[in-house]
């Protein structure tokens, strides 16, 4: 009969944290590129947004200003049409002088009036657009009767109208340029972002493949 001096020594088994350790250590090693990946995603997406933030609020701006530009185009030309059409009727009706010039002022009085027109002349002329504008705001609210000061005033709106046709064309080809730049700043990080993540596929694999030959046979 066995006492209990002659029974064999208990076998301890590894304690949990040892087991735990070297575990946790492989795991996070086959993780790294992963992780690595997505933190080197992440910084290099903040510095693309970085860049691209400039752009996109140029192009915000630009767009806008557009916008304003053509439709003041768009308006200045319709009154344009009107006043002329009313010119052509005073004429065939034989009115009388003064009366011509007083409807001709009225439809200028009115193109003055239209908000578009400030806006425009601020975008076309930003640094001295109340100067500019100035002038022909005064003519037309004393009024007129000469066909000079109609002449100044007729050149005047003209080269207002093809400067913004002018601004218009400029900004769509900067807004073009923007465009293209932005788009190419997307390429890269598309390019980007699948190549780092072909290479945390290709490091697991390859730590995986390292790890099963380090294994003793």
């Amino acid at each position: 009969m066995m006492t209990s001096g002659n029974a064999p020594a208990k076998v301890q088994g590894p304690s949990t944290g040892r087991v735990f350790l070297p575990r946790l250590l492989v795991a996070l090693l086959f993780a790294a590129p992963s992780i690595g990946s997505w933190f080197s995603s992440n910084v290099i997406y903040l510095r693309i947004d970085e860049l691209e933030r400039p752009l996109k609020q140029e192009l915000v701006t630009l767009r806008a200003g557009m916008s304003d530009l053509e439709r003041f185009v768009a308006q200045f030309q319709a009154n344009e049409l009107g006043r002329g059409t009313l010119n052509l009727l005073m004429t065939a009706v034989a009115a009388d002088v003064k009366l011509r010039y007083l409807g001709d002022n009225l439809y200028r009085a009115n193109a003055a009036s239209i908000g578009s027109l400030r806006r425009a002349a601020a975008i076309v002329y930003p640094k001295n657009w109340q100067a500019v504008l100035k002038p022909y705001e005064e003519t037309i609210a004393q009024g007129y009767d000469s066909p000079t000061v109609v002449q100044q005033l007729q050149a005047f709106e003209n080269k207002l109208i093809a400067d913004a046709l002018s601004t218009i064309t400029r900004d769509q080809e900067r807004i073009n340029a923007l465009t293209a730049t932005h788009e190419r700043y997307e390429r890269w990080r598309g390019f980007i972002a699948s190549t780092l993540a072909y290479l945390a596929v290709a490091l697991s694999i390859a730590l995986f493949v390292f790890r099963l030959q380090l294994k003793p046979s």
